[in-house]
């Protein structure tokens, strides 16, 4: 039997907004002949899901020769990278799901850049761009980090019920996944984003309040109704954490729960003087008290 663990779960919510951080890492020790790759100036690089990012890789001279260059991801664990592109210059085939996402950027005739588009929660890690042609094959690595926000999660029965298996799949239906000490520790390190809204908007779709006084059964009709599901408690935290969601309004919520986000924390609306989201708790489904946040996708081409 897996033990319990003894603290809620704490879920990293993976988003949909557009941020790029580098941080410079050393290069592979060098190797004898001529270099064809530059090394990058910035190899480890930051975006959130849903959205589109770059990995640079660029040679500084034209190739030799019958040269390809190939794209592949280090899967832990494994034996072998996962193909994801290759090229000859000319002509460039993605394989597998993350290369139906993949083009060359192109941005000029020594440019091999890999372009990933709609990011994902499994893109995350770390690539390869291998320069094959002939034994002196070289390569240059970069990591790629995908940012969101940390938060405690609970389910109805209560506070430490978890043990890790199902504190992972609590994390995964609310839209996130478990999250790892750096997450943790980068999270407590980080504010919250300002500004305050109604409608939020992201790459992947948007957060909105229906009003009224509806039971569960109830609120998912609403949103349907408006083309769009109840929201998780991922969507909710993610707009309040991103785009400022300020809202003194308790909602049903996907997993049955009521809660409402607050940005500027104000009397008779929560309570506490921190910002944060607050939790009604589960009340009865049958209880007509509430609105409903409601969660509309982009449909990403």
């Amino acid at each position: 039997m897996p033990g319990r663990i003894t603290l809620p779960a704490l879920c990293h919510l993976l988003l949909p907004w557009t941020f790029i951080f580098h941080k410079s890492l050393g290069n592979s020790a060098p190797h004898p002949g001529p270099h064809y790759l530059l090394p990058p100036i910035h190899d480890v690089i930051h975006s959130r899901r849903g959205a589109t990012v770059t990995l640079p890789c660029v040679l500084g001279a034209s190739p030799p020769p019958s040269y390809k260059v190939r794209w592949s991801k280090v899967e832990p664990g494994h034996l072998r990278d996962t193909t994801v592109l290759i090229t000859h210059g000319a002509y460039a085939r993605g394989y597998g799901p993350l290369g139906t996402r993949g083009s060359l950027r192109r941005g000029h005739r020594l440019d091999a850049s890999l372009v990933i588009a709609n990011v994902r929660l499994d893109d995350e890690g770390r690539y390869r761009c291998q320069l094959i042609h002939g034994v002196d094959d070289e390569s240059v690595a970069l990591t790629l980090y995908l940012e969101g926000v940390v938060f405690p999660y609970q389910p109805s029965r209560g506070r430490y019920q978890f043990n890790y298996f199902e504190a992972k799949q609590a994390c995964e239906e609310q839209d996130g996944r478990l999250a790892t000490d750096r997450q943790l520790y980068q999270g407590a390190r980080r504010g919250r984003a300002g500004g305050a809204g109604r409608d939020l908007w992201t790459e992947e779709g948007r957060v909105f309040f229906v009003p009224g006084r509806l039971t569960l059964s109830e609120a998912h009709a609403a949103c349907r109704r408006r083309g769009a599901v109840v929201a998780k408690v991922g969507h909710l935290y993610a707009a309040w954490k991103f785009s400022g969601l300020d809202r003194c309004d308790g909602g049903w919520l996907a997993d049955g729960s009521v809660r409402f986000p607050i940005t500027t924390p104000r009397p008779r609306c929560g309570g506490l003087p921190d910002p944060g989201v607050r939790s009604f708790g589960f009340p009865r489904p049958q209880q007509a008290a509430y609105g409903t946040y409601c969660y509309a996708e982009t449909v990403v081409a």
